[in-house]
Formats: structure tokens, C-alpha cells, sequence
């Protein structure tokens, strides 16, 4: 071991870290555009109601729950000269990157529906199931806190990029609605087909990187033999099975929780950024003050999440992120808003929705079985569509509820979010620490 750290950083080359959070970054900007790009062409180049975006969505999520699971299965049992999870990684982003290309053509719904559902669905999981579990598998378990910030920061400029990106496009290719019972401006379809070619040709490149470049760290003979699917779900939901893995079960319980308030903020939070009425450059000083906070608490989580444990940090990290959501209220309220201030509550935010995810998401790939990483990594999945499901229905039933009774009722959101962290503090509290010294 002394031996491979004189040549490697963390387990892997440099590299191989720096090439696994440009992936990461690269996915994100792909899962914005398939977030909010696909919902509002249903909207504004097909002129739909929005139950179909409802439909679409649900589906698209549904096939997300059902194939990232397969998909890990079968990456967890392939034996090739490229690695595990390599085939996937190209397979999966160059289906998924000419999906979205191919979307911003779409002359109907049908073709919206198969494009997003069918090959979007199944392609982006089939690489979503390869890329998310590359830290588990490559990176030592004392290193992974680190490597984890990096990949968070890099994940934060795959969001922070295409939301610039989307409003620079909001000034060359909005027009007025031509809906006469609708105000506002709408985006047209060469906007689309501009942004959606960038989040496809995004997803191609990282599929590509990773297969020319990201290899497994072990030998075939290494790895534990091959199993057919049906053996590998017979052994997954064997009843002895899942009672040793009741701490991986807890984690999943408790980041449900937590995960809920952070959809419900994320649903919500660039409506109610832009629902201030602030000009770009006060916007943009707001993310200048916000953007150091998350930076440098997110390399020193990283830091500690490998010196201190996982389960330390979280506690406080989620009780200090919460004050800059109650400060949200506050400084509404007030006559004049203060940027300083509500730039440093939008730092505090975004340590709740980003920076408390590196203790807690090298927490959970500790706790994945080895040899069975991808299958059980699949199962994790839930903690994202639940909580999905979970945070978005109660923002959206608070803040209905709040209309006409405050000045901003999507105000609420920063009271919402902050009470399901706090309801998650427990379930964390029962779970064991996995650092090895701790």
C-alpha cells in the first residue's frame, strides 16, 4: 500500500479524480437541461397543457427508479478488457446526448415522450449507473471525503453554468407568448435546439472520457464471480441480506428526509430569485458573495469527512445552513433588500443543498456491499425519486395555500426546507460511523 500511494493520489492517478468530477460537472449541466429545457418545450414551442409535463416527468422517473437498478446490476457483473463500468459510460452518454439533441426537433408530443421516457430514460440511467458509483469504486475509503469536494464543486459550476447559460439565451431567443390569455415571453424552438444540443453534446463527451480513460482497479480475478440477474435479486431482497445491510437502509431512511427539503428548495429556488425583481447585476453579486461560502466549506468538509468521520459533520453543517434559510423571511420583508445579506443566506443555502452532501455522500458509498456496488447503489435511488415526490407535493401545497395571505408566498419554501433537515437530525444520530480510525 506505502508503495502505491508514492505513485498515486488517493488510490487512482490525479488524473483519474480530476477526469471523474469533470464527468460529474458535465452531468450535471445534461440533468438541468433535462430538467427544465424538456418541461418548458412542452410548454412553449408545443403549447401543451401542463398535465403533460406531469405525465412526461413521472414516466421519465419511473424509468429512472426501475433501470438505474438494472443497470448497476449488470455493470457490477460485466467482465470486460475495458472495466465494469466503461461500456456503460460510452453506451449510456452517447444514447442519452443524441436524445436530448434529437428532442429540440421533436414535431409532437409522441416524439417528446419516446425521446425523453424510452431513450433519454433508459440511457442517461445506464450511465448515471456507471459514473455515480466511480468514487466507490476507485477511490480508498480514508480519501473519499476529498475527493468528494472537489467533485461538489465541480458539480456546483454543472448547475451554476447552464442557469448563466439559460438566461443569456432568455435575451437572443425569447419572443412574446402568442397566446393571447398568457403574458410573458416564451422561449422559441431554436433556443431549445441550441441548449439542448449543448446538454447532449455535454453527456457524449463525459461517456466518451470515461471510456477511453477510467478503468476499474481491479483484475477480473480479483472480483467476485459473475451472476445472473434473477441470482443476483434473489440474493439482493433475501431477508438475511437485507438485515445485514440495515445501517445502508438507516442512511437511505434519513437522506430521504433530508434529500425532501432539499427538492422542495430546488423546485422553487430561481422562481423565487427571480420573483425579487433584482437586476442581473445584483443577482450576480449576490452568487459573488455566495460562491466562497460554498467553496471553502465545502474543501474543508472534505478535509474533515476524512480526519474527523462522516457522521460529525453533518449536525452542525445542517443546523448553520439552516440559519441562512430562515434569514430568507426576514430580509423579504424588509422595505429594501439587502444584498450582502441575502447573498450570504444564498452561501449558507447552497452549504445545505451541496456542501453537506460530501460528508453524506461518502457516508453512503462506505456503506455499499463490495463487489455489489452498483446493484445496491440502484436501491439508493430511491432516496432521490421519494424525496422528489415528497418535497416538491408539500412546497407546492405550503406555498398555494400562502397565496394571497404574505407579500411572497414562495417565501415559504426557506421555512419548509429547513424543517425537514432538522426532522432528519435523528435518523442520522442512529446510524454507525464508517471511518475506519473512528
Amino acid at each position: 500500500m506505502e508503495e502505491k500511494r508514492k505513485d498515486y493520489r488517493y488510490g487512482v492517478a490525479l488524473y483519474v479524480i480530476i477526469l471523474i468530477s469533470i464527468m460529474t460537472a458535465g452531468a450535471q449541466f445534461f440533468g438541468y437541461m433535462e430538467a427544465e429545457l424538456l418541461n418548458t418545450y412542452i410548454d412553449h414551442v408545443l403549447n401543451l397543457d401542463l398535465i403533460f409535463v406531469g405525465i412526461m416527468v413521472a414516466s421519465s422517473a419511473t424509468m429512472g427508479l426501475i433501470f438505474l437498478f438494472v443497470f448497476g446490476v449488470i455493470s457490477d457483473n460485466t467482465r470486460s478488457k475495458y472495466g465494469r463500468r466503461a461500456p456503460f459510460l460510452l453506451i449510456g452518454g452517447i444514447g442519452s446526448g443524441i436524445g436530448m439533441i434529437l428532442f429540440g426537433f421533436s414535431p409532437n408530443y409522441f416524439w417528446c415522450y419516446v425521446l425523453d421516457v424510452i431513450v433519454i430514460g433508459i440511457a442517461s440511467n445506464c450511465f448515471y449507473a456507471a459514473s455515480r458509483i466511480l468514487v466507490a469504486d476507485l477511490i480508498e475509503q480514508e480519501y473519499r471525503g476529498r475527493v468528494n469536494s472537489l467533485v461538489s464543486i465541480l458539480s456546483a459550476i454543472g448547475i451554476i453554468a447552464p442557469v448563466l447559460l439559460t438566461l443569456l439565451a432568455n435575451e437572443i431567443y425569447t419572443v412574446p407568448n402568442p397566446d393571447p390569455l398568457e403574458t410573458g415571453n416564451i422561449l422559441t424552438q431554436e433556443g431549445h435546439i441550441l441548449l439542448l444540443s449543448i446538454g447532449g453534446i455535454s453527456i457524449i463527451i463525459c461517456g466518451v472520457i470515461g471510456f477511453l480513460f477510467i478503468r476499474d482497479n481491479l483484475s477480473i480475478s480479483e472480483l467476485p464471480p459473475k451472476k445472473k440477474f434473477r441470482e443476483e435479486l434473489k440474493t439482493t431482497f433475501n431477508i438475511e441480506e437485507l438485515k445485514n445491510q440495515k445501517e445502508f437502509f438507516k442512511l437511505i431512511i434519513a437522506m430521504t428526509i433530508f434529500m425532501s427539503g432539499v427538492s422542495a428548495m430546488l423546485s422553487f429556488l430561481f422562481n423565487f430569485i427571480f420573483s425579487l425583481g433584482v437586476k442581473t447585476a445584483e443577482l450576480i453579486q449576490m452568487f459573488a458573495l455566495a460562491a466562497p461560502i460554498l467553496i471553502v466549506t465545502i474543501i474543508i468538509l472534505g478535509l474533515a469527512t476524512d480526519r474527523i468521520g462522516r457522521k460529525p459533520l453533518i449536525i452542525p453543517t445542517i443546523i448553520i445552513s439552516s440559519i441562512g434559510f430562515f434569514m430568507v423571511p426576514l430580509l423579504t420583508a424588509a422595505p429594501v433588500l439587502d444584498l450582502n445579506l441575502m447573498g450570504i443566506a444564498l452561501g449558507l443555502i447552497l452549504v445545505g443543498l451541496l456542501g453537506v452532501l460530501v460528508p453524506m455522500n461518502t457516508w453512503s458509498q462506505d456503506l455499499l456491499p463490495e463487489g455489489r456496488k452498483g446493484q445496491f447503489f440502484g436501491i439508493f435511488n430511491i432516496v432521490n425519486t421519494v424525496s422528489q415526490v415528497i418535497g416538491v407535493l408539500t412546497a407546492s401545497i405550503v406555498i398555494t395555500a400562502l397565496e394571497g395571505q404574505i407579500a411572497n408566498p414562495l417565501s415559504a419554501v426557506f421555512i419548509v426546507s429547513p424543517i425537514f433537515f432538522i426532522i432528519s437530525i435523528p435518523f442520522f444520530l442512529k446510524i454507525k460511523e464508517t471511518l475506519p480510525s473512528k
